[in-house]
């Protein structure tokens, strides 16, 4: 039997709350994990203990996560082509769809990744993938590309998926990624977004449940206009942005996919 728009509109709006709880039972497991590593100066700071916290909370996640975007950011990611930035891969839960197997037009791939916890996870799976004489992990953020070594106007793909949520100031590492693409280079995308209800109650709804959760997921906003910082940043010969499949009114966790190219 099918829920009813009132319950399902009850349980959409309530289930950022779980997410909230479930995150809070990985602190003391994240406190035992650095004791028995003898990891204990990252007791003692908040931003290396955070990154711990969400990186051993994302290794259960993350899987989860996946499933449930599987069927929208699998033919996204079939796009990829040519030379690619995969910007915040995390621990690589969609490199499989970047192996040889899989797609046979990609010759490069920078991995801009600055959570050192995601790393050895992250090699594990370009190992599984195939990947490792075409994948360079850069562990910095997408705001520290110019001493990369990437040239602007030299790559093919963008990919971000479920990552502006979480960089400093997006806005403006969406403007400074822009100029790195080609002309006719595409930026794939799979983003969380404020709601277009921002009037509504889901919006007051999204903006109280924000201010507690990038604590909660290692800096993670689920209020930002990504959809529009990235149609702002520059000349685009197309725009093919949608919201998720299923998704309306009282999703407080919504998404913006699809596919900008930039003009020649």
């Amino acid at each position: 039997m099918e829920k009813s728009p009132e319950i399902h509109g009850i349980t959409t709006l309530l289930s950022p709350l779980t997410l909230l709880l479930l995150s809070a039972t990985y602190i003391p497991i994240t406190i035992f994990k650095l004791v028995k590593h003898l990891e204990i100066s990252k007791l003692f700071s908040w931003s290396a203990f955070q990154h711990a916290w969400f990186g051993t909370f994302w290794a259960f996640l993350g899987p989860r996560a996946r499933e449930m975007g599987v069927a929208e950011v699998v033919p996204l990611l079939k796009h990829a082509e040519g030379v690619i930035l995969d910007i915040g891969p995390g621990s690589g839960e969609w490199l499989n769809l970047f192996s040889p197997s899989e797609n046979t037009k990609i010759r490069k791939i920078y991995g801009v990744e600055p959570n050192y916890e995601h790393h050895a996870t992250l090699r594990r799976r370009i190992q599984e993938a195939g990947l490792q004489d075409i994948y360079e992990i850069l562990g910095v953020g997408a705001q520290d590309l110019a001493g990369s070594g990437i040239e602007k106007g030299s790559i093919d793909t963008i990919c971000t998926v479920q990552c502006l949520c979480s960089v400093p100031g997006p806005q403006d590492i969406i403007r400074e990624l822009y100029p790195y693409l080609k002309p006719g280079g595409k930026w794939l995308v799979y983003e969380h977004v404020q709601t277009k209800f921002r009037k509504d109650f889901v919006g007051y709804w999204q903006s109280l449940i924000d201010v507690i959760w990038p604590t909660f997921f290692d800096g993670c906003s689920i209020t930002r206009p990504t959809d529009e910082w990235l149609q702002q940043a520059g000349e685009w010969a197309s725009v093919d942005l949608n919201p998720g499949a299923g998704e309306y009114k009282y999703d407080v966790i919504p998404h913006a996919i699809g596919v900008l190219v930039k003009s020649s």
